[in-house]
């Protein structure tokens, strides 16, 4: 038998709700074989590299199911090199890009060019969402055959000065969306909203401005908590209406979360997803860091924050991403010199993902084996990737995250690979405990103790969904 690719040797690995003890052996990108202590022998399996994991925790590569690297169009915020680089320095071995760019994966066309650009830079693997609009509502089984993981809507307007971007990304008024749901049902597809109302926002934001409130706080009191909830509401009904599969993305409001329940209970096929700055971060960040904590939805109370916690207990929430959304400085900047409604709404956080979940783990918050379904084997899942991705079994793709959960550190903007790591401000300093040793894709060691193997561009593969029916 030809020598192995790799062998993690005392791994205690997480699988089927657990973790056990065994040698993991790699061969051609794949999961060959996991041998307990008696089948292994004392030197176990040659090996063109052996991993000694004693000690340590190899988890299923982390999967972050909400990123945004703007490639096409505004490589100047993130490219798929320096996006993954991001991913593969905090432990994320697959990454599920968001159609935000320009142009947006709105045809086929356009999401084969996306995928083109993501295998010539990154350096870990992609699964793409495609684009769902009212424009381009009779064109989106074309793109769930094509491999995509779901689709992504915005209810609002393109915002100004961001139109390209946007193009068959909106559903601006209740009629386009439950038009654009019923067309979606005849899919194999799940549609997955942001959802805030615009009009009511629109509203609050006009008023402030006429009473000259323009501090920080303009911001989350532009955007409440019904704003939310009435959107998913409206997302909900619609789907059981119609008959469409839905996903909440970043879902913040217990209310809304509640709403999900109850909707799962009554049978609608729908998912919900939150983000890790959501269980954290309270809207006192925002008090503090202004528009680097901006992002939509906003910050919310500590109660909301403390609320969330529960619909993650009972499965309500079945993920937990990063919304990385990167901007160039001047575009956070200006929300200090001009107003935060100036500014643009998001943080680059892919590689803030896994030592943030670890650190709600050190916390006792949740357990290790609750996290790793939160943000690997569900999302797989989920999206029709397990399970190629998401487990560790025979057969599957040889992807792994090996941390040292007892390791103390400190997160430091400047050690950050993403393009533009300075706008990061609210996480710099931040203590946390469980680190990322070794990101691991296919077989192949693309981060080692916090050095990135920049030589592993075009590494990287799309991962297409196998939801298609």
């Amino acid at each position: 038998m030809t020598n192995a690719q790799l062998v993690l040797k005392n791994a205690r690995y997480y699988a089927n709700g657990t973790f056990l003890k065994g040698d993991i052996v790699v061969r051609d990108g794949k999961i060959a074989a996991i041998l307990d202590g008696s089948d292994c022998g004392c030197q176990g399996p040659a090996a063109m590299r052996t991993i000694d994991a004693q000690n340590l925790l190899v988890l299923p590569g982390i999967i972050d199911s909400h990123v945004h690297v703007r490639e096409p169009g505004r490589v100047d915020r993130e490219d798929f090199f320096t996006g993954s680089r991001a991913a593969a320095a905090g432990g994320v071995t697959t990454f599920c890009e968001m159609p935000l760019a320009d142009p947006p994966p709105n045809s086929v066309e356009n999401l084969q060019r996306r995928i083109r650009l993501a295998e010539e830079k990154s350096l870990v693997d992609i699964a793409f969402y495609g684009a769902a609009g009212y424009a381009n509502r009779f064109d989106l089984q074309t793109l769930v055959d094509a491999g995509v993981i779901g689709f992504k809507s915005f209810l609002h307007p393109a915002p100004v000065g961001r139109e390209g971007e946007f193009a068959g990304l909106t559903v601006d008024d209740p009629g386009k969306l439950y038009m654009m749901l019923a067309a979606g049902a005849q899919t194999t597809g799940r549609y997955g909203f942001h959802c805030e109302n615009a009009q009511l926002i629109a509203a609050l934001e006009a008023e402030l401005h006429q009473k000259g409130e323009e501090g920080y706080n303009f911001h989350y009191k532009s955007r409440p908590d019904v704003a939310e909830v009435e959107s998913v509401s409206t997302v909900l009904r619609f789907a059981e209406a119609t008959g469409a599969k839905v996903e909440i993305v970043h879902i913040t409001v217990p209310e809304a979360c509640q709403l999900v329940k109850e909707a799962k209970q009554r049978g609608l096929d729908v998912i919900a997803e939150t983000c890790f700055h959501y269980l954290v971060y309270d809207d006192s960040a925002i008090d503090q860091f202004g528009p680097y904590a901006k992002c939509n939805p906003p910050l919310r109370s500590r109660a909301d924050v403390e609320g969330l916690w529960q619909y993650i207990a009972d499965g309500t929430i079945s993920m937990v991403g990063s919304d990385h959304a990167p901007f160039i400085p001047e575009e956070k900047a200006i929300g200090v010199r001009e107003g935060i409604w100036r500014a643009y709404s998001g943080m680059p956080g892919v590689e803030l993902l896994l030592p943030m979940m670890l650190n709600q783990v050190a916390a006792g918050r949740l357990t290790m084996e609750k996290m790793v379904q939160l943000i690997s084997e569900n999302t797989a899942k989920n999206f029709g990737l397990y399970p190629r991705k998401g487990c560790i079994s025979p057969g599957s793709d040889a992807d792994f995250t090996i941390i040292d959960p007892n390791q103390s550190y400190t997160i430091r903007v400047a050690d950050m690979k993403c393009k533009n790591p300075e706008i990061n401000k609210m996480f710099d300093g931040v203590q946390v405990q469980g680190k990322p040793l070794y990101t691991i894709v296919r077989g192949r060691v693309i981060m080692e103790n916090g050095l990135v193997d920049e030589g592993a561009r075009g590494y990287g593969r799309f991962v297409p969904s196998n939801n298609k029916k």
